[in-house]
């Protein structure tokens, strides 16, 4: 039975008591370790001190050193430590920082300690299981060598003892067919076991990047000069989570965010995060198309259509059902950046115009620029709503798509 030894990094002084007494069976039986700071200099102490910990919960808001530097700094550090950060609700902006410096996940305050204990076995779970797959790969490589210079020994002992070849001749070819039926057993194993991996790194990474990263061990960031970039966000979020349990505000997101990933995946679009109750996906990358603007406007589309016709099952009638959605197109660069839990993700002006798209969107509405409708102008009917306001943008012309 694996132990975990976690660090709790945060600068209310009755943290270390609450997550004490809610883990205690936990402590007791030696299945967690809680390792307490109160702020990210002191984290990085403990942290030298510790170098088993293998997960850290971290406060973005703290004195002295806040959280996202703090999360930097693990960056660097030549061990894989998962990250959860803990904010308040209201503040997507520090917690998508967080999530793009590599955070596994997030939770807000004040905690929800069923949400957080969810979680925390999510996190570790995750843990484990990378571990585990590691460790098992390299036991089966391990007992392949193994039976390989096995079976080199005994042939070459059989060249030096040709009579005894020929006197066990019977014996010997009954040794090897065994032999090569385990070794081929073995075989099948490890290949079985390479392609969950791959299977896995395909859910992560885009299959050009993910070949490109088995192969050479890093992928290079790339300059994209024109995709097209697409949010989403859901109307009235903070009031919906306010009337649903965390279970089933998490069963909300989880079924829309699955249906989403379908539609993109349809369309040829590649999903880069979501972060809270926002999804973000790119058209023409890694492979560019000059029809990217329009395979990202028919995805938008057919999720808007599907936000507006699913069933809501919640005996109080509350759910995620309103949307709106924004899109942009322009030039990006696209890659991975550090070498632990890996993450691909895309940069620049065009990411926080497609953001500023969704944000002066209506619910059911698709908000597009000006550069992605002169793209898909004889595609399309559009409305002009003429320049608007956007933060840090200034006027910009914005269409909806009819």
């Amino acid at each position: 039975m694996m132990s975990y030894k976690i660090l709790v990094v945060d600068d209310e002084p009755d943290m270390e008591l609450l997550i004490t007494q809610r883990f205690r069976k936990q402590i007791r039986e030696g299945l967690f370790s809680f390792v307490f700071a109160n702020d990210g200099n002191q984290a990085l102490e403990k942290l030298n001190e510790h170098i088993d910990i293998n997960l850290m919960l971290t406060d973005i808001n703290m004195p002295g050193m806040d959280g996202l530097t703090l999360l930097g700094k693990v960056k660097l550090l030549e061990r894989p430590i998962s990250a959860l950060v803990v904010s308040a609700y209201g503040d997507i902006k520090n917690i998508r920082t967080a999530m793009n410096q590599g955070a596994f996940d997030f939770l807000t305050k004040p905690l929800d300690f069923q949400d957080f204990e969810i979680t925390i076995n999510k996190s570790i779970e995750n843990v484990r299981f990378v571990l585990e797959s590691l460790q098992n790969q390299k036991q089966l490589e391990v007992e392949r060598d193994e039976k390989i210079k096995a079976q080199d020994l005994a042939l070459r002992t059989a060249e030096e003892k040709a009579e005894f070849i020929a006197q066990q001749n019977q014996i010997l070819e009954q040794k090897v067919e065994e032999r090569t039926a385990e070794l081929k057993i073995k075989n099948d194993l490890i290949t079985k076991e390479k392609e969950r991996s791959d299977n896995l790194l395909l859910n992560i990474l885009p299959f050009d990047v993910a070949q490109e990263l088995k192969e050479t061990g890093k992928s290079l960031a790339r300059f994209y000069s024109e995709v097209t970039v697409l949010f989403t966000d859901f109307k009235d979020f903070t009031k919906i989570s306010e009337n649903l349990s965390p279970q089933e505000l998490v069963q909300e997101i989880d079924d829309c965010f699955r249906a989403f990933d379908d539609i993109i995946t349809k369309h040829g679009l590649e999903k880069i995060k979501t972060i809270g109750d926002a999804y973000m996906a790119v058209s023409g990358l890694p492979n560019m198309s000059h029809d990217s603007a329009i395979k990202a406007i028919e995805a938008a589309q057919e999720i808007r259509d599907y936000m507006q016709h699913r069933t809501i099952t919640h005996a109080n009638g509350v759910g995620l059902k309103e949307i709106r959605i924004g899109i942009h197109t322009g030039a990006v660069v696209a890659g991975i950046v550090g070498h632990k839990k890996f993450a691909f993700d895309i940069w620049g002006d065009t990411v926080n115009t497609a953001a500023r798209m969704e944000q002066n969107s209506d619910p059911g509405k698709i908000n597009i620029s000006d550069s992605t409708y002169q793209l898909v102008k004889s595609k399309f009917d559009c409305l002009h709503r003429g320049k608007i306001q956007a933060k840090n943008k200034g006027e910009i012309d914005m269409y909806f798509v009819n």
